[in-house]
């Protein structure tokens, strides 16, 4: 025997053995789901007793309100505690001098004439009914007198007349009632014992109701569980060890008391060790068996899906597989059916099914299953079938998955590859047209489906199938726009990364479809030929600030000659007035040369960032203050005043002095130069939180028709005339620089006022 064949083999004794596990877990689910208890959880299985559980208490109390008819049923029916047969119960009139009186013996002769009788079996229930009436039994009598009405009660018009039949049933209704509640608790095979008594005021008179006469109300308290209610002129005491405290006994006792009096009680006793073989002991069995169907289940259950569970998952690893090292898979014949006409076949035999074959399934376990479970027993079976059918329609799915035809091999996979190939508008409009076809099938069908049964078609497989075949095919159509968004969500993402710089985003185009597919390599390209522009761009830049560089070096070294010249020049002593004037200009050029020179360097460094940094800690307002005291007498030359709004405290940054100072030094030259004289030069530093800002406001002396972007450029100037000595480099310089240390430097114009702010994040 070779590998192929014992693998083969053994697939095919797991895949029995996962028939057997199933069949085990809806074995369990039966005991569990055709159980009485079925729908109250688990936790009753642990915690509960026969005595707490919800049929115990609910057969109590309908014990105890069956004492009170029983009560009243003694005044109907007996006589000196026997039953009076010939006792009036009923007197009617049909004339004149025509009244008839009519015992129970007559009430009961007539019944059985009409084919009433009293089923002994079944707890002297009454059942029959007349078939044939004549004229005179169809006449209707004045009533004078029922035995289950009181004489208030007969006023009513609708209560005045009555056929015998009716009256007959009525009376004969309350004496079956009568006879077995007498059958059930008066007879001497009970567990149930009661006591009610009623006194008058003075104790004289009272009426006792028992089926325990020669038992003590102690002796009825010690059988198991009790209930005790006494009521007196003051006060109403109640002890009791079942689970309730029965609320409406008072209210039955008060309606049933013979007497104007509060001297009453009722006891209660329930033999739980169930002697007697009455309904209480049946229900203890009953509830027995139900406990251990219940556990029962829950073993089954937990064996059935344990070995469902491991069974499932060598069949997962093995399905498609000639051996379990083989690693290619092999189609049976119907795993090449095209895979959504599979889905609808099994779809159809799955209905044959549910439609059929379950219910003759169903038949069967009626031999062994009660006529109260019968439902849940067909709804196993169906589910059942549907299981074993959604099983082979999965493994199925599984083995075209594993070879890779599960979407290839579909008549969807064509269309949608027809589709790819067309314009975006030609697959909205097919796309659209089939949806909307889809689901007016399928919403027909299912209207159809309503029409031929209403009340059952929720339940029906026919039914039920379209609604599924509706929601899936929905599903489907919301996953496809699902995934188109999605890819558009890509592309939107792609297009924001590139417009905000990042130039070399790629989009990875494997996991688009189609025409999406076209336009992520669009996108690409795009990227490739901003890539390209700004590689050129940077390369441009680099060569401007190289020439900068090098032409501010190489006018710097005769510039220094000319500086040193005319200070040897000047240090001759000339007394020439003219020669010394030309001095002056010569000198005071020069050195805004130099200064120009280096301020070109140093902008050139700083926006390319080829600038070491020493970052320390600075005391920011210390530095302002500072700054403060070396421009106050230059601001005095050009009368503008310096207003501070400093905090009192140390507010640390970090950030390079030097360059730090030159920031300021910048910004303060900046207003004096272009600030109106007889003006103030507010300064200011604000903490705000977890950010420090330094700002300086002045009003300008020339026009600022120039936005806050602008004046950052180099060589650019508010004075516009250019009547200053400004290089156009400060502003410029300031904003590079603060940016290098991790700042923020803001610009602001309103009108004529132009504000400067520069933030840093405070050190914590």
């Amino acid at each position: 025997m070779n590998q192929n064949t014992k693998t083969s083999l053994l697939k095919r004794l797991v895949g029995f053995s996962h028939f057997i596990f199933a069949c085990i877990a809806f074995t369990g689910i039966g005991f569990m789901y055709l159980n009485s208890n079925y729908g109250r959880g688990i936790s009753w299985v642990k915690e509960e007793v026969f005595e707490q559980s919800p049929d115990f208490n609910k057969k109590v109390q309908g014990d105890i309100t069956s004492i009170f008819d029983y009560i009243q049923y003694q005044e109907i029916f007996e006589t000196n505690g026997e039953v009076d047969y010939n006792k009036v119960v009923l007197e009617t009139s049909s004339g004149p001098d025509a009244n008839v009186s009519y015992t129970l013996n007559d009430i009961i002769l007539y019944a059985k004439s009409l084919g009433y009788y009293l089923d002994e079996a079944d707890h002297y229930a009454l059942k029959g009914s007349p078939e044939n009436l004549t004229e005179e039994d169809k006449e209707q009598l004045y009533v004078l007198y029922r035995c289950y009405q009181s004489e208030e009660e007969l006023t009513g018009p609708d209560q005045s007349f009555a056929s015998l039949p009716d009256l007959t049933y009525e009376i004969l209704r309350r004496f079956s009632s009568y006879y077995s509640i007498y059958s059930r608790l008066m007879s001497d095979f009970t567990n149930f014992y009661f006591r009610v008594a009623f006194y008058s005021n003075n104790d004289a008179i009272y009426e006792i109701h028992t089926n325990a006469s020669e038992m003590s109300i102690e002796s009825m308290m010690e059988l198991g569980k009790y209930v005790y209610y006494a009521g007196d002129s003051t006060d109403l005491v109640v002890r009791t060890n079942f689970d309730s405290t029965f609320p409406s006994i008072p209210a039955m006792m008060a309606k049933n008391n013979p007497y104007n009096s509060n001297q009453n009680y009722i006891v209660i006793g329930l033999d739980t060790s169930y002697k007697a073989n009455d309904d209480y002991a049946q229900a203890f069995q009953d509830y027995s068996s139900s406990r251990r169907s219940f556990i029962n289940g829950i073993y089954l259950l937990a064996v059935g899906l344990t070995g469902c569970f491991l069974t499932l998952c060598f069949l997962l690893f093995a399905s498609g597989h000639q051996s379990l090292g083989d690693k290619t898979v092999s189609l049976y014949p119907f795993d090449k059916i095209r895979t959504d006409f599979m889905l609808l076949l099994m779809a159809f035999v799955t209905w044959i099914c549910i439609r059929f074959a379950a219910p003759f399934a169903a038949k069967l376990t009626h031999l062994v299953v009660s006529e109260n479970y019968w439902v849940r027993a067909n709804r196993i079976m169906a589910f059942s079938f549907l299981y074993f059918c959604g099983l082979l329609t999965f493994f199925s799915l599984l083995r075209r998955y594993k070879a890779e035809t599960l979407w290839k091999n579909s008549f969807l996979y064509e269309l949608t590859e027809a589709l790819s190939e067309s314009t975006f508008k030609f697959r909205l409009t097919v796309s659209f047209v089939v949806y909307v076809s889809g689901n007016v099938f399928l919403i027909t069908l299912a209207a159809f489906l309503i029409l031929q049964n209403e009340e059952q078609v929720l339940r029906s497989a026919p039914f039920i199938a379209t609604m599924a075949a509706w929601i899936v095919g929905n599903l489907l159509v919301f996953y496809y726009l699902y995934c188109n968004s999605e890819q558009t969500d890509r592309l939107h993402e792609a297009i924001d990364r590139i417009a905000s710089g990042e130039t070399s985003y790629k989009v990875d185009t494997t996991k688009f479809s189609s025409l999406e597919a076209g336009l992520a390599e669009g996108l690409n390209r795009i990227s490739d030929g901003l890539e390209t522009a700004l590689a050129e761009q940077v390369k441009g830049e680099r060569l401007k600030a190289d020439l900068i560089t090098n032409v501010s070096h190489d006018i710097k070294t005769p510039l220094t000659s000319i500086i040193n010249y005319v200070d040897l020049i000047k240090r001759e002593h000339i007394e020439d007035p003219k020669i010394q004037k030309y001095l002056e200009v010569l000198d005071q050029k020069s050195q805004r040369l130099k200064t120009l020179t280096e301020d070109l360097v140093e902008a050139s460094k700083a926006s390319s960032g080829n600038m070491n940094l020493e970052i320390t800690d600075i005391d920011i307002v210390e530095l302002v203050q500072q700054t403060n005291g070396e421009f106050e007498e230059k601001y005095a030359l050009r009368r503008l005043e310096l207003v501070n709004t400093l905090p009192n405290e140390v507010i640390i940054i970090e950030a390079d002095g030097r360059r730090l100072w030159r920031v300021l030094e910048n910004l303060y030259n900046n207003a004096f130069k272009y600030a109106l004289e007889n003006t103030r030069v507010y300064v200011g530093v604000e903490d705000r939180g977890s950010e420090v800002v330094f700002s300086i406001k002045n009003v300008s002396a020339s026009a600022l028709n120039i936005s806050p972007d602008e004046l950052t450029e180099r060589f650019v100037r508010g004075d516009v005339s250019r009547t200053t000595e400004g290089s156009g480099l400060g502003l410029s310089i300031a904003k590079d620089l603060t940016r290098l240390q991790g700042g923020t430097f803001t610009l602001t114009i309103d009108g004529d006022l132009f504000k400067a702010e520069v933030m840093f994040p405070i050190k914590n």
